[in-house]
């Protein structure tokens, strides 16, 4: 028997979103009818495990420790899961998928449109740091775009300063959480922002920096 992506999403105990990100990554068949996608039952048993997202605090304390920094704030049980967690990551033949889904709810984040010519300036600006595709180390180009981070407190003088908008194509990316402005974002946040582009260039180069992190000893 046949079902949708909402009755897949509650027997699976996930959301809606990731039960279509499963099946565009080909690890649940399905089939495209009508624009409505349908999976079969029997190929829902055999999905591979699906885990939740992980609640703020502990997403937080993952990134800490994928950046080979020790987490604050988790208890020693929590902390051997993570680590369990992060030992699957680095054998996962997919690990954009695993931090899609682990760590979409470490912060909000608001997408703005703004002048093609201020982006260089926003990424400049001491009150963001840059991120995802706009971090060096992703080693992608990020012409026309610019994704950061940046403390609550400045969203809106930041939105006023370089005029961004609501309205219009975004192009500017801003996830509202602070980070130390002295030192680059931590490679955790990096990781999780290209996973988040779900492309196949920013999942090629989480494999890439995932495997350069262990073969240099980055992470213990």
């Amino acid at each position: 028997m046949e079902i949708g992506v909402r009755e897949a999403s509650e027997r699976l105990g996930v959301s809606d979103r990731r039960v279509r990100e499963l099946i565009n990554a080909g690890r649940i068949p399905a089939r495209l009818i009508g624009g409505r996608y349908l999976v079969n039952e029997v190929d829902l048993v055999r999905a591979p495990a699906v885990s939740r997202p992980m609640s703020a605090r502990i997403a937080w304390a993952f990134i800490a420790l994928l950046s080979g920094d020790p987490p604050d704030g988790v208890s020693a049980a929590e902390l051997v899961r993570l680590r369990k967690k992060l030992a699957h990551l680095d054998v996962e033949p997919d690990p954009a998928l695993l931090l899609r889904s682990w760590l979409a709810r470490r912060c909000p984040a608001r997408s703005y449109s703004a002048a093609p010519e201020d982006l260089t300036e926003i990424g400049q600006d001491e009150r963001v740091v840059a991120s995802g595709i706009s971090d060096q180390r992703s080693g992608l180009s990020s012409a026309g775009e610019f994704e950061g981070y940046l403390a609550e407190d400045d969203v809106d003088g930041v939105a006023a300063d370089y005029l961004l908008s609501g309205i219009g194509k975004p192009n500017v990316v801003l996830h509202v959480h602070g980070l130390a402005h002295d030192m680059p974002a931590p490679i955790g946040v990096v990781l999780a922002d290209l996973a988040d582009r779900r492309s196949a260039r920013e999942d090629g180069k989480v494999r890439e920096l995932l495997r350069s992190q262990v073969s240099t000893g980055v992470r213990r």
